[in-house]
This record gives structure tokens, C-alpha cells and sequence, in this order.
């Protein structure tokens, strides 16, 4: 279930191959358009966890020119570099990595709620939202139990909260509307299908 990788430089290394070849083959069966690839670029920033600890996590490059903090590197020496790969397969690209990064980061509670938000969502691009809000408040330290109540949500439901969540944030708001223009291109009921 787990790929262990030696330190965090080879964890981005091994998330960054990955989420090309997602890229690749989204692109590829017309389900993304090229541009997704420029959103796909990973790096890391520090964290502080809501139980107080300075961690450093897999993020997004395009949500830190919109964060409003971007930590220093972690102390990784208590944190383990391993890849939830079960993740990884389940939910391709972004939110696969997110879940993974919630495993390895031991957030318990906020992987075994993803998870199951993300099995219940069926709307283009409201995954990839609800991916890129969250790593956004995690980025900028604000981690509270409203995430934990999702589960319990309709699509719809999640829908509203995510976008009532998103207006608070109108930098990240541009982000994650271009983000998903492309990056779901393929799933809009208007667009063609590419042969």
C-alpha cells in the first residue's frame, strides 16, 4: 500500500512523475487540455499542524503566489516519507496526492473524510476544487473540524459549502476556477469530444 522513498526531495520527485503521467493520459483521452500541465507543478512548504506541529507538505506551486503564509520547511525527522499509493490509484492526479499527503502526515480524520467526500462526487471539477480549498487552509494554517461534517453532505450540499468556503478567498477563487477549466475540459457537457 505504501511506496517508501528515502527523503522529501525523492517523495516530490516520485508524486511529480506521477502526476505527469496522469496528465499525459487525461490529456491524451481528452479528458484535460495540454495548459493542465503548468498547473501540475509540485513543491513543498511548512505547515503547522493543528496539534502544534511544524511539518513540511507536498503542495500545489500555483496555491503559494495566493497563500497568505508559506512556512519554512518542518522538522521531517518525525514524519515519514512513504506514499499511500492506495490513493494514488483511486484518485488520479491532485486529489490523490492530497489524500496521500493526509495519510503520511498521519491526519487521520481529514483522509478518512476525503475520501469518502471524494467517492460520493460525480460534478466535473468539484473534486478538484474541494482539493485545492483544502490544501489551501492547510497551507495557511487553518485547520478546523468543518471538513469533518462533509461526509455527511449531498453533492449539492458540498457544492454550496465549498463555494460559500471559496469566497473568502477570492485570490485562490481565480486559481481554482482556471485550474478546473482545464484541468476538466473534457467533462463539460458543451464541449465536443476530442477524437
Amino acid at each position: 500500500m505504501y511506496e517508501p522513498c528515502n527523503e522529501l526531495t525523492s517523495l516530490v520527485e516520485v508524486y511529480q512523475r506521477w502526476l505527469n503521467d496522469q496528465t499525459r493520459l487525461a490529456v491524451r483521452y481528452g479528458f484535460s487540455t495540454r495548459k493542465a500541465h503548468g498547473w501540475h507543478t509540485l513543491t513543498t512548504s511548512g505547515i503547522t499542524l493543528a496539534d502544534g506541529r511544524q511539518v513540511t507538505m507536498v503542495v500545489p506551486a500555483c496555491l503559494l503566489p495566493v497563500s497568505l503564509v508559506v512556512g519554512q520547511a518542518g522538522d521531517e525527522s518525525v514524519i515519514s516519507v512513504l506514499v499511500d499509493m492506495n490513493s494514488l490509484r483511486t484518485y488520479p492526479q491532485l486529489p490523490g496526492i492530497l489524500l496521500s499527503e493526509c495519510a503520511r502526515l498521519r491526519l487521520a480524520g481529514l483522509h478518512r473524510c476525503l475520501e469518502r467526500v471524494f467517492s460520493r462526487l460525480k460534478a466535473p471539477g468539484l473534486r478538484e476544487s474541494l482539493t485545492l480549498l483544502c490544501w489551501y487552509e492547510l497551507v495557511n494554517g487553518q485547520q478546523n473540524n468543518d471538513w469533518l461534517y462533509l461526509p455527511a453532505l449531498s453533492e449539492q450540499e458540498v457544492k454550496v459549502w465549498m463555494e460559500t468556503r471559496m469566497a473568502w478567498y477570492p485570490l485562490l477563487y481565480s486559481v481554482v476556477d482556471e485550474y478546473v477549466f482545464f484541468a476538466s475540459f473534457g467533462f463539460w457537457s458543451e464541449t465536443p469530444q476530442c477524437l
